[in-house]
């Protein structure tokens, strides 16, 4: 009986437990009612793309948080109870460390404290009118929603951006190595792990843009490419959209799930692509700690008290039972405190407590020129990402930005510092003034593939590395693609809009590239005797290859798969054997599933969506950028990252903007039983464009279904 008693307690407490930490849901006729403040209209093309007209820059944001929801919902919802720190109240455990992180890089004690003085009226609105957006849809879907979403506000989406942009330099990568050097953390960017925090991958976060002056364009043209590569999937995978308000918005490009402004694009003036960039932005301080009351740490010879907070994490069981966990989190004046088996270590990182990020990307969606460009830029407000510009004036630049501490010299910071020495606690970054630039060079061409910013131009020009401190953390790897961008763009006098895209399809390797020189070594250095008779003829094939990555090609296949250590080294030394072991592997592997090491790339690489499945060119740290992880059970290797949405933008003589535009999958890429689920996949395949519509009354012309949210079926 007693037995049964305490059992029964138990799960009373349990039931308890699941009623309390369940929010209570606003009433749909809430959402409905606030949807009636917005005046917009919603044009969908003939590809399910969203145009969107409002009377405010608000009632944009609000079309686009609608039209997102509709095309992405669940991606949109993951990133916001992401933000929150409250994912593993709807995923269950296994996403108790990614609120666990929210909590230790204290996002919504930034949000909180600084949103009502730092956050202007105009960015609260705009964010809290997308927010409305994503509410309504749900209110209207309330079968696709979480008891934990509603409502969607518009601190979520100010604190998605302190959350997520540290992310883009590596912080997540990091911190996992600091509290797993064997097998290191990150957060998964793309599928089912989306934003939990799981082994680190090797997919990157990597891109190209390129700016082209009228006096090197063959027709005295302005041209940009728009070309960031990202997972195809997931929080971070890009989503199509025309923007427009009778206030002046107006602008076109893509965006994230959750980001209520366009990302990269252009807009009647100006234009830009992001690429990443990591330089040196994160410290790790070791701290000494009292051996007498473990509370304290040592700085400047005296123990100063550590404060404490108190991280919740609400984790999900089974069914309607979740459990609420806490776990204490130290607070040094360096930063918060990662508590590992091999000491205590402060972290300070750059956009630590940034909440204007929002507020900085809608003022380069409104920039008309590249002075409002730069103005934006100088808010410091982007704690990292290369920006490549160009205008209807005929300026080009390339800024390498980033909030650079500003630290003391004489010290590796990328080393793990002493903890007891208050000179190495940073306060505040350079500024705009510091930031590495090279603005309309001489030979009329910048670009960046994730490359120095001493390396921007193909000309002389560039910026000198010298004239920076090293404190800055100035990152030195070259890549393929900065090397083949500056290959051809030396051997075109005048560029054509058709060479641009000839340049951005490149599918070869560089011989300067780290990928052939690292080949080459191997070639040359490898023990053969260790090889099998079929080892020892695909080496002698692999003398052959001439560095492609055609989809015809039939030793890219072998190349790429041998390459792939070298590839996620980025740079580092591969052990000799690493590769002969990765070779060996890729010898069996199409062997195994081709009954030859010799096969078409094409039937190996493949783009596919749904039951779409087709052959695609590129590969890893090419122009055309593919990248996938390992062969499945029927012998591919299903592309994951890299090449997505891209532009061509081209202001002619008379200043009239143009663009044309390709997207891997389609405009609803989340919702398998949409048209436009994978219906943009054969062209992207075949590195074909389409004209962007920016005329409203040329998009109404083909367009599909023009509506209101709260009348979506016109």
């Amino acid at each position: 009986m007693r037995y049964a008693f305490v059992l029964t307690y138990i799960a009373l407490c349990f039931f308890a437990a699941a009623v309390i930490t369940l929010p209570n849901v606003p009433h749909k006729a809430k959402f409905e009612e606030k949807a009636t403040q917005y005046d917009v209209e919603i044009i969908r093309d003939s590809l399910g793309i969203p145009h969107i007209y409002g009377q405010s820059h608000a009632d944009t944001a609000f079309g686009l948080g609608y039209a997102q929801s509709e095309d992405d919902f669940s991606t949109l919802q993951t990133v916001i109870l992401a933000t929150r720190g409250t994912l593993a109240a709807e995923n269950g455990y296994k996403a108790a460390k990614t609120d666990f992180v929210v909590q230790f890089m204290g996002v919504w004690d930034a949000v909180n404290s600084r949103y009502e003085q730092d956050v202007p009226e105009h960015i609260k609105a705009l964010a809290q009118a997308y927010a409305d957006g994503v509410n309504l849809y749900a209110a209207q879907n309330p079968n696709e929603v979480s008891d934990f979403l509603l409502p969607v506000t518009a601190k979520d989406l100010i604190a998605g951006f302190t959350f997520k942009t540290p992310m883009f330099y590596g912080f997540d990568d990091q911190l996992g190595k600091l509290v797993n050097a064997d097998e290191p953390l990150a957060l998964a960017k793309q599928n089912e792990n989306a934003l939990l925090v799981t082994p680190q991958e090797s997919l990157p976060l990597g891109s190209q843009g390129i700016a082209i002056a009228p006096k090197r364009s063959a027709d005295n043209s302005t041209y940009l490419l728009v070309n960031s590569h990202q997972p195809l999937t997931g929080p971070v995978a890009w989503y199509e959209a025309r923007l427009h308000s009778a206030e002046g918005w107006d602008v076109v490009g893509s965006t994230f799930p959750g980001a209520p402004v366009i990302i990269h694009g252009h807009n009647r003036n100006i234009g830009w692509s992001n690429t990443v960039n990591k330089p040196d932005l994160v410290d790790f301080y070791k701290l000494i700690i009292n051996p007498d009351n473990s509370n304290q740490y040592k700085l400047d010879d005296q123990w100063h008290d550590f404060e404490t907070k108190q991280a919740e994490m609400i984790v999900k069981f089974w069914g309607p039972l979740r459990w609420t966990f806490n776990k204490d989190i130290k607070l040094s004046q360096h930063g918060p405190v990662m508590e590992t088996e091999h000491g205590a270590y402060a972290v300070r990182w750059a956009g630590m407590n940034e909440v204007r990020t929002l507020e900085f990307m809608h003022a380069v969606n409104m920039a008309k020129d590249k002075d409002e460009f730069e103005a934006a830029l100088a808010m410091n407000a982007m704690p990292s990402i290369n920006y490549v510009y160009a205008d209807i004036d005929g300026n080009i630049a390339h800024y390498y930005n980033a909030m650079f501490p500003k630290r003391i010299s004489g010290w590796q910071w990328d080393k793990v510092l002493p903890g007891d020495n208050s000179e190495l606690i940073w306060q505040g970054y350079w500024d705009f003034d510091m930031m590495p630039k090279t603005i309309n060079p001489q030979s009329g061409f910048v670009y960046n593939a994730n490359n120095p910013p001493n390396m921007s131009t193909d000309g002389d020009d560039d910026v000198d590395l010298a004239d920076y401190p090293a404190s800055m953390g100035i990152e030195t790897f070259i890549t393929n693609r900065a090397y083949r961008i500056e290959e051809i763009a030396k051997s075109l006098d005048a560029i054509s809009f058709q060479d641009l895209k000839n340049l951005k399809f490149d599918l070869n390797y560089s011989e300067q590239s780290n990928q052939i020189k690292q080949l080459k070594y191997w070639l040359k250095a490898v023990d053969t005797s260790v090889l099998s008779p079929q080892e020892k003829q695909a080496w002698k094939d692999l003398h052959e290859w001439d560095y492609s990555t055609d989809k015809h090609n039939e030793l890219a296949a072998l190349a790429v798969m041998t390459l792939d250590p070298v590839q996620k080294a980025r740079g580092s030394d591969v052990d000799l054997n690493e590769t002969t072991k990765a070779f060996q592997s890729a010898v069996k592997q199409l062997t195994q599933y081709y009954g030859r090491h010799k096969v078409k790339w094409g039937g190996v690489m493949r783009l596919q969506q749904g039951d779409v499945n087709l052959p695609i060119d590129g590969g890893p740290d090419i122009l055309r950028a593919v990248y996938g992880k390992g062969m499945n059970e029927q012998g591919q290797m299903i592309n994951r990252a890299g090449d997505g949405f891209m532009m061509f933008v081209r202001w002619d003589q008379k200043g009239q903007v143009s663009s044309q535009a390709a997207h891997q999958f389609g405009a609803a890429s989340t919702r398998s039983n949409s048209t436009h689920y994978n219906d943009q996949m054969n062209a992207f395949v075949e590195h074909e464009l389409r004209e962007v519509i920016l005329d409203r009354s040329k998009v109404k012309n083909t367009a599909k279904s023009i509506y209101h949210p709260l009348n979506p079926q016109n």
